[in-house]
């Protein structure tokens, strides 16, 4: 037997962990309860420089380009 309340509980930090997965730049894809999570480097290595600084961007708020001075 299962004990859903553990579940229940378990599930409940989901949005816990989702927020920190954007804070830090690790959501590569998200819908309906389900991330695909990547190291940044293993989302520059397959989605090259353009690619990662417009997801970067896009999926988590995040600008990780150099900052002119």
């Amino acid at each position: 037997m299962l004990d859903m309340e553990k579940i229940k509980e378990l599930d409940s930090h989901w949005k816990e962990v989702m927020d920190l997965a954007v804070k830090y730049g690790f959501v590569r894809q998200a819908a309906g309860g389900t991330a695909v999570l990547l190291t940044h480097k293993n989302q520059l290595e397959a989605e090259g420089e353009e690619k990662y600084i417009y997801l970067q961007k896009g999926m988590n708020g995040i600008d990780v380009t150099l900052k002119e001075e």
